[in-house]
C-alpha cells in the first residue's frame, strides 16, 4: 500500500504542475493569428489524503514547479460565428520533494473551439471546446504526464460592460500510460468565474476551478480511495494595455479535496494580436 500511495502523490504533483494550462477565456477574439505567454509558478508541502485531511508529504519536504508556454493561435470566422484553433507548447523546471530538480520540454497540448452562440450584440457566447494533451514530456523526469488526454467541453460567457461572467464543463478522458501500466481515473472539471470592469481596460475578477476524478488504476487493478477532487479558488486581473495586447494575472489556492494537493499556483496570461 505504501507503494501505490507513493507513486499516487508522485502522479499527482506532475498533474498538477503540468497537466494543463489552466485558461477558461471562453470570449473569442477577432479574427486573426495570436500568440499568447503563459508563465507560471505552484507549490505545496502537503496534500489532501483519501479523507480529504491536510498530510505532509515525503517527511515534510515541498516541492516547487515553474512553467513557461507558449500557444500560438488562430481565430476565423465559418457561418457567422468564430472558430480556433491552437497549440501550447510547454517548457518546465519541477522541483519534487525527493530527488534532483529537472527541466525540459512538457507536455504539448492541442485545443480547437466552435462558437455555437456569437452573439457580440448581447454579449452572449456559447462554444464547444477540444483538447488534446500529448505526451511529449519525460514523465520518468516529471516533466510529463506519460498519457495522453483528450477533453471535449462546453463553455458559456456574457461579456457585457462592466460584467463579465464565463463558465465551463469538460470530461477529461485520461489514457494509460503504456510504459508504465499506471491509469489515472477520468475527470469532469467546471470552472465559473464573474468579473467586473472598473473601465473599459481594467477587469478584476474572482475564478473558481473544481473537478472529481475516478479511481486510480495500475496494472488494470483499482487502488481503493483514490479518487480526485479539488477546489480550487482566487483572485485575478485583466488589462488591456493596447488593441493587439493584454495580460492576466491569476493566484489560485487549492482549498479542499481528496487525493490532491494543497497547492498555491500564480500564472499569467499574456496576448499578443497580429
Amino acid at each position: 500500500m505504501k507503494i501505490l500511495t507513493t507513486i499516487l502523490i508522485g502522479a499527482l504533483l506532475v498533474g498538477t504542475a503540468f497537466a494543463e494550462v489552466h485558461d477558461f477565456d471562453n470570449v473569442p477574439y477577432a479574427p486573426g493569428f495570436y500568440i499568447q505567454g503563459y508563465p507560471a509558478y505552484a507549490t505545496a508541502s502537503k496534500w489532501y489524503n483519501s479523507e480529504g485531511d491536510a498530510a505532509e508529504m515525503f517527511a515534510g519536504e515541498s516541492w516547487s514547479a515553474f512553467g513557461l508556454s507558449v500557444r500560438p493561435a488562430y481565430y476565423g470566422m465559418m457561418n457567422d460565428k468564430h472558430w480556433m484553433f491552437s497549440a501550447c507548447l510547454p517548457y518546465n523546471s519541477y522541483t519534487p520533494p525527493i530527488g534532483d530538480s529537472q527541466s525540459g520540454i512538457g507536455d504539448v497540448q492541442l485545443s480547437a473551439a466552435y462558437w455555437l452562440l456569437d452573439n457580440h450584440k448581447t454579449g452572449s457566447y456559447f462554444s464547444f471546446w477540444l483538447w488534446a494533451d500529448m505526451p511529449t514530456g519525460d514523465d520518468e523526469k516529471g516533466l510529463g504526464t506519460g498519457q495522453m488526454n483528450i477533453r471535449p467541453g462546453l463553455a458559456y460567457a456574457m461579456d457585457k460592460f462592466p460584467y463579465r461572467v464565463q463558465a465551463s464543463a469538460y470530461y477529461n478522458l485520461r489514457f494509460k500510460n503504456s510504459d508504465t501500466e499506471e491509469k489515472p481515473g477520468d475527470e469532469i472539471w467546471a470552472n465559473f468565474s464573474f468579473g467586473y470592469g472598473v473601465n473599459e481596460t481594467f477587469l478584476p475578477g474572482l475564478e473558481v476551478q473544481t473537478g472529481w476524478g475516478q479511481d486510480y488504476k495500475v496494472n488494470d487493478v483499482t487502488v481503493s480511495d483514490s479518487k480526485e477532487n479539488w477546489f480550487r479558488v482566487g483572485p485575478y486581473v485583466e488589462y488591456q494595455v493596447n488593441p493587439n495586447f493584454g495580460f492576466k494575472i491569476a493566484g489560485m489556492y487549492n482549498m479542499m479535496g481528496k487525493n490532491t494537493t494543497q497547492d498555491m499556483d500564480i500564472a499569467a496570461r499574456a496576448t499578443w494580436g497580429f
